[in-house]
């Protein structure tokens, strides 16, 4: 609309010197020129000459004292409003047609209004007028607001109320509904209740009186009208109802929106905060309580205090002695504790307050939980502290009081995890004899190292010479596990970033051919765990990936998830194997196709279909793809001693894991024509990136036991009710721990972990396959280090004296079983179990023959020895 500018005037409620000769109204803080605001919330029709003192009929304007409201603007009378149709200025109406402000020193009788302790300062109340047309029911209104001494204002339109509503927020709305001529009354309605915290204003709708067509009372209450009130031209009957509005609706929801500094409160509280209906069914939990429990609070909305308590270990005679002490109308007070959806068990403080409603019943009930360590311990055993005897109000028993102990941590704005354990630990100490507290020093100990969950490498590992190697050479630490190595200072080395990585798309078909026969029907056993990746490497000339990534990627329906055509992904897929090196034996493009496989094959478990969304498997098999890309065929270990670039570059730290995922971003993004991500939303994006970015990483053997521990201990810690496989998908509470973030990404580190060193249990012509290529990858970086005077990291691989069953089956013992064992039991896939331990006797019983033969030719040698020395 195009609305000149309101002018805003302020009425005082004085009356006017004698002999000023200016009729209130007309003053000269009433005469503003150019619309210049002169007072709060007056304003004026802008672009006529009428005299500000005179209202829309020609008599003085009411005047303003100090019983009585204040008017000021003219107006026009309805028949004039009717005739000034095709008046081309009649669009140009002000923001307020007409506004009062009285000077009211709080109501008359200056009451408050309480909500519990809490004093809710009483302001003037503020009403809208909506009438299209000013009529004798509007200024009945306007009489009756004077009188109450309100504040008011008048507008016309529907456009008009809105803007008013949303710059002064009226406590009351009065919305003229009579028949109106292109102003529709329930839209207007249902606009201001679209508009932010409106559901605290009173809408009133003003009907005709008599019995004609008026909308039904359920319509205006559905277009958001509190009320409905019949015209009624008397200025007495409409203040009564403004005052029945002011100390009936006004007031509760004055109330309401104080509450909100309660819910404020509540929401930033440091304890833990559920608020339970009669039922004892959960309406509310804070943050704090989501902290806790490691949950979402929408999960526990609406269940039962039964259901909580089963989660929070509560033993059932405590679950009664609850129930009982707040039937009696009395708080509950002691200490229980809570399992959460981590594994991990907490104790607290519980305390529950019944809320008492009318004739005394209990309408709600609060409960509130704090930690152990802010606190203190009661006497009593750790399932139940009762404090029945003391009702709701008066504190509890007095406890056993606590010296503060050194060991303590401080306490942190963000506290981990195992500070809090820590501490509790360390107040339980303080309680306990001698024996047991020498006991948990031990543990505090232990608590306090920085790796909870690195390898404790054993005498007996580190007496075993190959197994000491091996973990040497795959886990890179600055200080060995197992002894200290004289590092000799070597030229600094270029591997794989320093050579210039290549996008070979420009000379690759952007589309697949068709598939040959026979690597079609190889490919048709895609799904099986006996996949033959080996002969489709012949098949394809060394260029698998390609080629099985297709026909997986078509049944998770990847190209379909982000958004490209077939064409660009398998464009992709064609330059992330061009930079895979096809002159290692062991990290080459058929390396990727079958870590990919095995990451297909987890995904189709039931289990794992059921944990992961669309998003996970595809961030899974990308992960798969581009683990081990530009893989130069030598360990980080070797970089790290020959200072190479990438070394360097990454400081030390997971140098080609991330080199691997690093370089598959940097390819993917500057190319268009093999963007696979260029159609996905930024929120998408970033997340699909840290997901396939900590699989990559977690593929570094440095962190093996880390992840593979915690998987163990929260994962596959089995709670009380739960099957022997772990978490029991049949139990929704099990299904939707396993669905939480922290606990899909372990899964998804030690999914990518186990595809990737998922040789020793594949079919036993596969596992003898790939322990050569290892073997052989491996001596080649030995003669490396060799030629190099560098640190030879594993020295059992030797291209003179290598026993490569000696290798796997101490690879299998130190690295393979315990991880799937555990993977096997969480995804149930015996069979695979059982094909690994086949393969570790085969690998035994190679390893006896190796010795067997050893001794022999030693027999042999010491023979020939003998006689030639007999001879002598």
């Amino acid at each position: 609309m195009g609305c000149v500018p309101s002018m805003h005037l302020t009425c005082k409620p004085s009356s006017p010197p004698e002999g000023s000769g200016k009729e209130v109204g007309t003053s000269d803080c009433c005469s503003p020129s150019n619309g210049a605001q002169m007072g709060p919330r007056m304003s004026h029709e802008m672009g006529k000459s009428v005299d500000p003192g005179l209202t829309a009929t020609g008599h003085h304007a009411r005047s303003c004292d100090a019983d009585r409201g204040c008017h000021s603007g003219a107006l026009k009378p309805p028949e004039e409003e009717e005739e000034d149709e095709g008046d081309p200025g009649r669009d140009c109406q002000p923001l307020i047609e007409e506004s009062t402000v009285c000077a009211a020193q709080g109501l008359p009788n200056g009451e408050h209004l309480f909500l519990g302790p809490m004093r809710i300062q009483r302001q003037t109340m503020t009403i809208l007028l909506v009438f299209p047309t000013r009529d004798s029911q509007c200024e009945a209104f306007e009489k009756a607001s004077s009188n109450g001494r309100y504040r008011y204002d008048v507008v016309r339109s529907a456009e008009n109320a809105v803007q008013s509503y949303l710059e002064y927020h009226h406590e009351v709305i009065i919305i003229d509904i009579r028949v109106r001529k292109g102003f529709d009354a329930l839209e207007l309605c249902s606009h201001i209740r679209a508009t932010h915290n409106s559901d605290h204003t009173v809408i009133v709708a003003l009907r005709q009186q008599s019995n004609g067509e008026q909308p039904s009372m359920l319509t205006l209450l559905q277009a958001g009208f509190n009320r409905q009130f019949a015209e009624n031209l008397d200025a007495s009957s409409c203040l009564d109802e403004l005052q029945c509005l002011e100390y009936g609706e006004v007031s509760s929801q004055a109330r309401l929106k104080a509450a909100r500094a309660f819910v404020t409160a509540v929401d930033n509280c440091g304890d833990a905060v559920e608020i339970a209906a009669e039922d004892r069914g959960i309406q509310y939990v804070n943050p704090t309580f989501e902290k806790l429990f490691g949950c979402d609070g929408k999960e526990v909305i609406g269940k039962k205090f039964e259901d909580l308590s089963r989660i929070e270990k509560i033993k059932p005679d405590v679950i009664e002695s609850i129930n009982t002490t707040i039937q009696n109308g009395k708080h509950w007070d002691g200490v229980c504790q809570i399992r959460r959806q981590s594994g991990e068990i907490l104790a607290h403080k519980y305390r529950v307050y019944p809320v008492l409603g009318q004739s005394g019943k209990i309408c709600h009930t609060v409960a509130i939980r704090s930690t152990i360590a802010e606190q203190p311990v009661t006497t009593e055993h750790p399932y139940a502290v009762n404090n029945a005897s003391s009702p709701v109000g008066e504190p509890g028993a007095v406890r056993r009081s606590r010296k503060e102990s050194v060991a303590k941590l401080p306490p942190m704005t963000l506290e981990a995890p195992i500070t809090k354990v820590i501490n509790m630990l360390v107040s339980l100490q303080e309680s306990s004899s001698s024996p047991a507290a020498e006991s948990l020093d031990k543990i505090l100990e232990v608590l306090r190292s920085s790796e909870l969950y690195a390898p404790y490498v054993s005498k007996q590992v580190r007496d075993d010479k190959m197994t000491s190697e091996l973990v040497g050479g795959l886990m890179t630490v600055d200080e060995d596990l197992l002894h200290h190595r004289r590092m000799s200072v070597a030229k600094r080395t270029s591997y794989s970033s320093d050579k210039p990585l290549y996008n070979r798309t420009q000379s690759q078909a952007t589309a697949l051919k068709i598939n040959s026969p026979e690597v079609q029907t190889l490919l048709d056993n895609e799904m099986n765990w006996d996949f033959d990746i080996i002969q489709l490497e012949r098949l394809t000339h060394k260029r698998p990936l390609v080629h099985l990534a297709m026909q997986t990627f078509r049944r998770f329906d990847v190209a379909e998830f982000l958004g490209v055509e077939e064409t660009v992904l398998c464009a992709w897929l064609h330059m992330i194997e061009s930079n895979y090196h096809a002159s290692n034996p062991y990290h080459n493009s058929t390396h990727a196709a079958d870590v990919m496989h095995a990451t297909a094959y987890f995904l189709g478990c039931d289990r794992i279909k059921n944990i992961f969304v669309e998003s996970d498997q595809v961030a899974s098999l990308i992960a798969a793809v581009v683990h081990d890309l530009d893989h130069p065929g030598k360990t980080n270990s070797f970089l790290v001693n020959s200072n190479a670039d990438l070394a360097v570059l990454y400081n030390d730290l997971a140098v080609l894991e991330c080199h691997h995922v690093s370089t598959a971003y940097r390819l993917t993004l500057k190319d268009p024509t093999v963007n696979i991500f260029k159609n996905l939303a930024r929120d998408d994006y970033r997340s699909l990136r840290q997901q396939v970015v900590d699989m990559v990483l977690a593929t570094e053997m440095t962190k093996h036991f880390e992840h593979l521990n915690r998987f163990v201990s929260v994962i596959n810690q089995s709670p009380d009710d739960a099957s022997d496989n772990g978490f029991d998908l049949t139990d929704s509470e099990g299904s939707d721990r396993l669905s939480t973030i922290e606990n899909q990404t372990l899964i998804k580190r030690m999914l990518i972990k186990c595809a990737d060193v998922s040789n020793p249990a594949r079919p036993l012509n596969l596992c003898v396959e790939w322990a050569k290529r290892i073997a052989e990858e491996y001596c080649h970086q030995t003669d490396a280090e060799k030629a190099q005077s560098l640190p030879v990291v594993m020295p059992a691989f030797d291209s003179k004296a290598c026993n490569i069953p000696r290798t796997q089956t101490t690879f299998i013992d130190f690295f393979i079983n315990d991880m799937f064992e555990a993977w096997t039991k969480f995804c149930s896939l015996p069979d695979m179990s059982y094909r690994l331990k086949d393969n570790y006797l085969y690998w035994k019983r190679q390893e006896e023959d190796v010795i067997a033969k050893q001794i022999s030719e030693n027999n042999a040698r010491i023979s020939t020895e003998e006689a030639i020395e007999e001879r002598r």
